[in-house]
């Protein structure tokens, strides 16, 4: 299966995505050859408590905040149709006014209607966070995360791709996932942190490159030792080293009401991407 269509959500509030995020997804979405769907937020922000008599003017400040949010959110969809028709892929947008709280579960609604989800992550906005949390536990696709400010590069295709492989079920998923992408980059390598987890990976390594060969996939298969570094660091170490343009990995983690307990892996990734990566739960 092929990618065919992309979901790609825009913070408005605080602060806006930035261009340059816009422009790599839009430009990542043309080398699949798919089409993209953007949607911006104009977020209702109301006060907790009904404000009757405002001496502090909270309720002014509350309308302020709507209105740059829905200032935001249309030029952000005004920016990213002119990004798009100049890359000429099919695109389209829309504008979803709702409650802060609600945006991760719209997000995710709608991510269940699409091949992937790609999101750009800040770490000055935890809201892009929330919204990228969500998708992986809770739409049942593969999301796309990068870094979202101008500081870091990212490929506007891919082709070095790097995949975390610990034999454990969301790995595995991630790999399914991902297949189609496997399929067309031109180097795959296969990395195990043979001192991190107790679990026994004897000759996995060696059946999961057999399995992806049947696929017309050929890995290079590797072992590292974290020697005591924290996993994250250790998977961003990987991706420097190799000039890494995908990072593939299985997510681990659950939600409890709408707290999210991650493993270290996926919260390290979560709060710093290395590059673009493909999270799978």
């Amino acid at each position: 299966m092929t990618t065919k269509d992309v979901l790609l959500p825009l913070t408005s509030y605080p602060t806006p995505t930035k261009t340059h995020a816009i422009e790599s997804a839009v430009a990542l979405a043309e080398s699949f050859g798919a089409q993209v769907s953007a949607i911006a937020f104009e977020m209702d922000i109301q006060s907790p408590v009904g404000l009757y008599v405002d001496p502090l003017g909270v309720g002014g400040i509350l309308a302020a905040d709507r209105k740059k949010s829905a200032d935001n959110a249309r030029n952000l969809l005004s920016t990213f149709e002119s990004i798009a028709t100049r890359h000429g892929i099919a695109h389209d947008h829309r504008l979803q006014r709702c409650k802060p709280l609600e945006i991760p579960g719209y997000v995710v609604g709608e991510a269940r209607f699409c091949d992937i989800a790609v999101a750009a992550l800040r770490d000055t906005d935890p809201g892009e966070r929330d919204i990228a949390e969500q998708l992986v536990f809770e739409s049942g696709r593969p999301i796309l995360i990068f870094p979202g400010d101008s500081k870091r590069e990212v490929a506007t295709s891919f082709k070095n791709v790097a995949v975390a492989w610990d034999l454990s079920r969301p790995s595995t998923r991630a790999i399914a996932d991902a297949l189609p992408i496997l399929q067309q980059v031109r180097q795959v390598r296969v990395f195990t942190v043979v001192d991190d987890k107790p679990i026994d990976k004897s000759k996995s390594g060696v059946k999961l490159a057999r399995y992806l060969a049947r696929h017309g996939v050929e890995v290079i298969l590797e072992e590292v030792a974290s020697n005591g570094q924290p996993i994250g660091a250790v998977f961003e170490a990987h991706v420097n080293k190799h000039n890494i343009d995908l990072l593939v990995m299985g997510a681990y983690g659950h939600s409890r009401m709408r707290e999210f307990i991650l493993g270290g892996a996926t919260n390290s990734i979560l709060n710093r991407p290395p590059t673009w990566v493909l999270l799978s739960h």
